[in-house]
């Protein structure tokens, strides 16, 4: 039997700490889901049902759909804002289920990607480790607040469109689809865009130039439809500062450090997002190096996400703080990481067969990380979610406070007229828990 022969396996002792600590990682996300969840309106959450209040005043749904929010075409969190108080109460249940059917699915593609890297012997740390990327205990925000699916919306489309675009075999008809999802990942935010140039990367290193056409067709068809219905390019209110590099290359490596540079002082997020950003030009560059389907996913991936932090230095530098840079926008990095994990895959699999017995106590060691990890996102995801139901409640109570001014809306007296109305509706009344 040759050395990268399928008869080598994980030992067992490694295997049941890995999948005992994967098993874990992933019913604490569970519970997350359960304890982070918060059903009622705040923030863009109350332009939003404005805007359903208009459409019930003056049954206009293609304006209900496709005017811009803040320049982003939000058509399908408008869809399911629709279905959820048509259908389900208003109860902001679809938003939950949406929302966290899209965070998993994207794992799920990111699993199954890592097990296909790893190769015999090692599918469960590949898989695994990629699963764990993908499901951090901070990203359960984008997928239990409401405002926040619009990000778990665009980045499973996303995923969806470079996956089915690369799949074995892909004929037309699966071409097709991954146009489509491509298409449908702009509808979930303005970033989903980033995955046009991730498809273009694909489609060059497949080497495939009708492909490449069919993609970079696609891909203006999308702009052109996008700046349909737009009045400016900046977000509301955003005044025009003069170009700050150092505030840009900061804002940059900032998000590519999330979510690790917002807990880090500001020398240790330089270091991190910098070797982010590092790791991820080189990933790119190896993957013009080979036209081996996964390290050409690989590739597509890590395009995605610096495609996604050069829309939002552009969309949000000089507007947000680099230090201040949303965890919400952490999703976006998880194609960058999962990336770098399936470049990095084949080097762990030479270790592992040459030193079987090291690597294997790496595993254990590993599956100690990701549990302590985990806990630290968990401490996170806990505490904002209960810093902002707190803000709510004494929102709810009549209480004014300057916090209520970010965190429920900049016009309160707004946002008190939108819930008196949904209280007489009886919509968005009640919580998960």
């Amino acid at each position: 039997m040759s050395a990268d022969g399928p008869g080598r396996s994980l030992g067992a002792p490694a295997r049941w700490a890995f999948g005992l600590a994967l098993a874990i990682y992933v019913a604490v996300d569970g519970w997350l889901v359960w304890r982070t969840a918060i059903l009622r309106p705040y923030s863009d959450m109350f332009d939003w049902l404005e805007r359903y209040r208009r459409f019930l005043a003056d049954g206009d749904l293609g304006r209900y759909l496709w005017a811009p929010h803040n320049f982003h075409h939000l058509v399908a969190t408008f869809a399911v804002l629709a279905l959820d108080i048509r259908v389900f109460g208003a109860s902001g249940g679809l938003f939950l289920a949406t929302g966290v059917a899209c965070w998993a699915a994207t794992a799920a593609m990111m699993a199954t990607l890592g097990g296909q890297a790893a190769g015999p012997g090692l599918r469960l740390i590949g898989a695994g480790g990629a699963a764990a990327l993908a499901l951090m205990g901070c990203d359960v925000l984008d997928a239990t607040a409401d405002i926040n699916t619009t990000y778990v919306y665009a980045m499973a489309f996303a995923a969806g469109a470079i996956v089915v675009a690369e799949r074995d075999g892909a004929g037309w008809v699966s071409r097709a689809v991954a146009l489509a999802l491509a298409a449908a990942a702009g509808f979930g935010s303005a970033a989903g865009l980033a995955v046009w140039p991730a498809l273009l990367f694909t489609a060059w290193r497949q080497g495939d130039w009708r492909w490449g056409g069919a993609v970079a067709a696609g891909a203006v068809t999308a702009a052109g439809v996008y700046w349909l219905g737009e009045e400016g390019v900046g977000p509301t209110g955003a005044a025009a500062t003069a170009f700050d590099p150092a505030g840009v290359a900061s804002f940059v490596v900032n998000y590519l450090g999330l979510p690790w540079a917002r807990g880090l002082p500001e020398t240790a997020d330089w270091a991190v997002g910098g070797a982010l950003l590092a790791a991820g030009a080189a990933g790119v560059v190896a993957a013009c190096r080979t036209r081996a389907r996964i390290v050409r996913i690989a590739g597509g991936l890590i395009v995605f996400s610096l495609a996604t932090a050069a829309m939002a230095t552009v969309a949000r530098s000089g507007v947000i703080a680099a230090q201040l840079v949303p965890v919400r926008y952490a999703v976006f990095t998880v194609p960058l990481h999962v990336g770098l994990w399936l470049l990095a895959l084949p080097w762990l699999r030479r270790l592992w067969l040459a030193r079987p017995a090291p690597m294997e106590r790496v595993a254990i060691a590993a599956a100690g990380l990701m549990l302590v990890h985990q806990v630290v996102m968990v401490v996170y995801a806990v505490r904002t979610t209960d810093e902002i139901a707190a803000v709510l409640d004494a929102f709810h109570r009549g209480e004014r406070t300057p916090d209520m001014l970010t965190t429920i809306y900049p016009d309160l007296g707004k946002a008190r007229a939108i819930s008196d109305w949904l209280r007489r509706e009886g919509w968005y009344q009640r919580e998960l828990r």
